[in-house]
Protein backbone atom coordinates (compact mmCIF):
# COMPACT_ATOMS: atom_id res chain seq x y z
CA UNK A 1 0.00 0.00 0.00
CA UNK A 2 1.46 3.36 -0.70
CA UNK A 3 0.00 5.79 1.60
CA UNK A 4 -0.15 10.00 1.19
CA UNK A 5 -0.15 11.93 3.97
CA UNK A 6 -0.10 15.88 3.75
CA UNK A 7 -0.80 17.81 6.85
CA UNK A 8 -0.73 21.21 5.32
CA UNK A 9 1.28 22.94 2.31
CA UNK A 10 1.69 25.92 1.45
CA UNK A 11 3.26 27.79 -1.60
CA UNK A 12 3.88 31.37 -0.97
CA UNK A 13 1.64 31.32 2.14
CA UNK A 14 -1.16 30.00 0.39
CA UNK A 15 -2.57 26.97 1.26
CA UNK A 16 -2.06 24.64 -1.79
CA UNK A 17 -3.15 21.01 -0.32
CA UNK A 18 -3.95 19.91 3.59
CA UNK A 19 -6.15 17.47 5.40
CA UNK A 20 -4.69 14.53 2.82
CA UNK A 21 -5.03 11.11 4.50
CA UNK A 22 -5.13 8.51 1.76
CA UNK A 23 -3.90 4.70 0.32
CA UNK A 24 -3.57 3.73 -2.43
CA UNK A 25 -3.28 -0.30 -3.97
CA UNK A 26 -0.09 -0.93 -4.87
CA UNK A 27 -0.03 -2.38 -8.65
CA UNK A 28 -2.98 -0.52 -9.74
CA UNK A 29 -3.64 2.49 -11.70
CA UNK A 30 -4.93 5.67 -9.95
CA UNK A 31 -5.98 8.54 -11.56
CA UNK A 32 -5.96 12.13 -10.22
CA UNK A 33 -8.70 14.65 -11.43
CA UNK A 34 -9.80 18.52 -10.35
CA UNK A 35 -10.47 21.80 -11.91
CA UNK A 36 -8.04 23.40 -12.81
CA UNK A 37 -5.25 25.07 -9.79
CA UNK A 38 -6.91 22.29 -7.59
CA UNK A 39 -3.23 21.28 -6.80
CA UNK A 40 -2.96 17.66 -9.07
CA UNK A 41 0.26 18.68 -10.04
CA UNK A 42 1.68 19.68 -6.84
CA UNK A 43 0.59 16.46 -5.33
CA UNK A 44 2.87 15.07 -8.05
CA UNK A 45 5.61 16.67 -7.10
CA UNK A 46 5.51 16.19 -3.46
CA UNK A 47 4.77 12.37 -4.08
CA UNK A 48 8.26 12.25 -6.75
CA UNK A 49 9.81 14.51 -4.58
CA UNK A 50 10.76 17.38 -6.34
CA UNK A 51 9.34 19.38 -3.31
CA UNK A 52 10.48 18.83 0.06
CA UNK A 53 8.22 19.66 3.04
CA UNK A 54 7.88 18.29 6.41
CA UNK A 55 4.22 18.32 6.72
CA UNK A 56 4.11 15.91 3.66
CA UNK A 57 5.23 11.98 4.03
CA UNK A 58 4.51 9.15 1.21
CA UNK A 59 4.98 5.58 2.54
CA UNK A 60 5.36 2.16 0.32
CA UNK A 61 4.69 -0.48 2.73
CA UNK A 62 5.51 1.73 5.02
CA UNK A 63 8.72 2.64 4.22
CA UNK A 64 9.77 6.08 2.45
CA UNK A 65 9.45 5.83 -1.44
CA UNK A 66 12.80 7.36 -2.30
CA UNK A 67 12.95 9.19 -5.08
CA UNK A 68 14.91 6.67 -7.47
CA UNK A 69 11.44 4.48 -7.15
CA UNK A 70 9.84 7.03 -9.23
CA UNK A 71 9.57 7.77 -13.29
CA UNK A 72 7.94 11.00 -13.97
CA UNK A 73 6.34 12.10 -17.05
CA UNK A 74 6.13 16.14 -17.06
CA UNK A 75 3.47 18.50 -17.79
CA UNK A 76 6.28 20.50 -19.13
CA UNK A 77 8.52 19.41 -21.81
CA UNK A 78 12.18 20.19 -21.91
CA UNK A 79 14.84 19.29 -24.33
CA UNK A 80 17.87 20.41 -25.32
CA UNK A 81 17.08 21.19 -29.16
CA UNK A 82 20.06 20.17 -30.37
CA UNK A 83 20.28 16.56 -29.72
CA UNK A 84 18.99 13.93 -31.61
CA UNK A 85 16.05 12.08 -30.19
CA UNK A 86 18.57 8.66 -29.75
CA UNK A 87 21.01 11.03 -28.28
CA UNK A 88 18.29 12.15 -25.87
CA UNK A 89 17.82 8.75 -24.76
CA UNK A 90 20.55 7.84 -24.09
CA UNK A 91 21.11 10.32 -21.02
CA UNK A 92 18.53 7.77 -19.34
CA UNK A 93 20.17 4.05 -17.88
CA UNK A 94 18.05 1.16 -19.50
CA UNK A 95 17.13 -0.93 -16.43
CA UNK A 96 14.05 -2.46 -18.27
CA UNK A 97 14.98 -5.57 -19.65
CA UNK A 98 11.73 -5.76 -22.13
CA UNK A 99 12.76 -2.46 -23.83
CA UNK A 100 13.46 -2.59 -27.40
CA UNK A 101 13.83 0.68 -28.27
CA UNK A 102 13.91 0.35 -31.94
CA UNK A 103 10.42 -1.48 -32.25
CA UNK A 104 9.06 1.08 -29.59
CA UNK A 105 10.31 4.22 -31.91
CA UNK A 106 8.79 2.32 -35.23
CA UNK A 107 5.36 1.97 -33.36
CA UNK A 108 5.47 5.37 -31.97
CA UNK A 109 6.44 6.50 -35.99
CA UNK A 110 9.24 8.61 -34.07
CA UNK A 111 12.47 8.94 -35.77
CA UNK A 112 15.48 7.99 -33.80
CA UNK A 113 17.82 10.42 -35.61
CA UNK A 114 15.83 12.88 -35.82
CA UNK A 115 16.72 16.33 -34.05
CA UNK A 116 14.47 17.34 -31.10
CA UNK A 117 14.08 21.17 -32.46
CA UNK A 118 12.15 19.49 -35.74
CA UNK A 119 9.65 17.73 -33.30
CA UNK A 120 6.14 18.42 -32.74
CA UNK A 121 4.78 18.58 -29.14
CA UNK A 122 3.48 15.36 -29.38
CA UNK A 123 6.66 13.54 -30.48
CA UNK A 124 8.40 15.19 -28.13
CA UNK A 125 5.92 13.93 -25.32
CA UNK A 126 6.54 10.26 -27.03
CA UNK A 127 9.85 10.64 -26.63
CA UNK A 128 9.62 11.54 -23.08
CA UNK A 129 7.17 8.46 -22.37
CA UNK A 130 9.88 6.23 -23.96
CA UNK A 131 12.83 8.05 -21.64
CA UNK A 132 10.19 6.86 -18.67
CA UNK A 133 9.32 3.12 -20.41
CA UNK A 134 13.19 2.84 -20.37
CA UNK A 135 13.84 2.91 -16.75
CA UNK A 136 12.01 0.06 -14.08
CA UNK A 137 10.65 2.11 -11.58
CA UNK A 138 8.05 0.67 -8.92
CA UNK A 139 5.88 4.16 -9.52
CA UNK A 140 5.24 5.72 -12.79
CA UNK A 141 3.56 9.60 -12.51
CA UNK A 142 2.27 10.36 -15.68
CA UNK A 143 0.87 14.03 -15.34
CA UNK A 144 -1.59 14.93 -18.38
CA UNK A 145 -0.10 12.13 -20.52
CA UNK A 146 -3.06 12.18 -23.53
CA UNK A 147 -2.40 16.08 -24.23
CA UNK A 148 -0.73 16.23 -27.97
CA UNK A 149 -0.57 12.89 -28.32
CA UNK A 150 -2.72 10.90 -31.20
CA UNK A 151 -5.71 8.89 -31.46
CA UNK A 152 -3.24 5.76 -31.80
CA UNK A 153 -1.01 6.71 -29.46
CA UNK A 154 -3.48 7.32 -26.81
CA UNK A 155 -4.50 3.44 -27.03
CA UNK A 156 -0.67 2.54 -27.06
CA UNK A 157 -0.36 4.20 -24.05
CA UNK A 158 -3.54 2.65 -22.73
CA UNK A 159 -1.99 -1.09 -23.32
CA UNK A 160 1.20 -0.11 -22.07
CA UNK A 161 -0.36 1.21 -18.29
CA UNK A 162 -2.11 -2.27 -18.68
CA UNK A 163 1.13 -3.84 -18.88
CA UNK A 164 2.87 -1.83 -16.37
CA UNK A 165 0.29 -2.68 -13.50
CA UNK A 166 0.55 -6.69 -14.59
CA UNK A 167 3.77 -6.32 -14.06
CA UNK A 168 3.10 -5.01 -10.22
CA UNK A 169 4.18 -1.52 -10.94
CA UNK A 170 1.72 1.50 -9.85
CA UNK A 171 0.57 4.08 -11.83
CA UNK A 172 -0.27 8.28 -10.75
CA UNK A 173 -1.85 9.28 -14.08
CA UNK A 174 -4.24 13.12 -14.14
CA UNK A 175 -5.97 13.83 -17.47
CA UNK A 176 -8.44 16.83 -18.10
CA UNK A 177 -10.00 14.00 -20.65
CA UNK A 178 -12.13 11.67 -18.45
CA UNK A 179 -12.59 8.98 -20.51
CA UNK A 180 -9.31 7.47 -20.77
CA UNK A 181 -9.24 7.50 -17.05
CA UNK A 182 -12.35 5.34 -16.28
CA UNK A 183 -10.91 2.97 -18.95
CA UNK A 184 -7.96 2.17 -17.07
CA UNK A 185 -7.50 3.65 -13.55
CA UNK A 186 -8.60 1.38 -10.74
CA UNK A 187 -10.01 3.92 -8.52
CA UNK A 188 -10.05 7.97 -9.40
CA UNK A 189 -9.61 10.68 -6.73
CA UNK A 190 -10.74 13.88 -6.91
CA UNK A 191 -8.91 17.05 -5.26
CA UNK A 192 -10.91 19.90 -4.72
CA UNK A 193 -10.96 22.26 -1.95
CA UNK A 194 -6.96 21.47 -1.26
CA UNK A 195 -7.82 17.89 -0.38
CA UNK A 196 -8.97 14.58 -2.36
CA UNK A 197 -12.30 15.50 -1.69
CA UNK A 198 -13.77 12.11 -3.12
CA UNK A 199 -12.83 8.81 -4.17
CA UNK A 200 -14.33 6.49 -6.55
CA UNK A 201 -14.26 3.08 -7.02
CA UNK A 202 -14.81 1.67 -11.20
CA UNK A 203 -18.39 1.37 -9.75
CA UNK A 204 -18.87 4.74 -9.05
CA UNK A 205 -16.83 6.84 -12.31
CA UNK A 206 -20.20 7.38 -13.92
CA UNK A 207 -20.81 9.89 -11.07
CA UNK A 208 -17.15 11.69 -11.87
CA UNK A 209 -18.34 14.10 -14.66
CA UNK A 210 -21.12 15.47 -12.50
CA UNK A 211 -19.49 15.98 -9.51
CA UNK A 212 -16.88 18.06 -11.58
CA UNK A 213 -18.99 19.70 -13.90
CA UNK A 214 -22.95 19.54 -13.03
CA UNK A 215 -22.77 23.28 -11.54
CA UNK A 216 -20.48 24.33 -13.77
CA UNK A 217 -22.47 23.12 -16.98
CA UNK A 218 -25.58 24.19 -15.54
CA UNK A 219 -23.98 27.59 -15.29
CA UNK A 220 -23.14 28.18 -18.61
CA UNK A 221 -26.52 26.66 -20.18
CA UNK A 222 -27.81 29.53 -18.65
CA UNK A 223 -25.32 31.88 -19.44
CA UNK A 224 -23.78 31.00 -22.86
CA UNK A 225 -27.01 31.76 -25.10
CA UNK A 226 -27.22 35.02 -23.90
CA UNK A 227 -23.51 36.19 -24.68
CA UNK A 228 -23.25 34.36 -28.08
Amino acid sequence: MITAKISVFKYKNDVVLQNIDAAFEVGKTHGVVGLNGAGKTTFFNLLAGFIRDNSCTFLKNNRRILRKEIAYLDTDLFFYQKLTAKEFLSVFPNTNLNYNEEKLAKLFKLPLNGFMEEFSTGMKKKLLLLSQIKQDKDVYILDEPFNGLDLETNKILEIIISILNERGKTVFISSHIINPLMNICSQIHYIKNQTIFKSYEKTEFNLIEEDLFGTYTKKMENELPTII
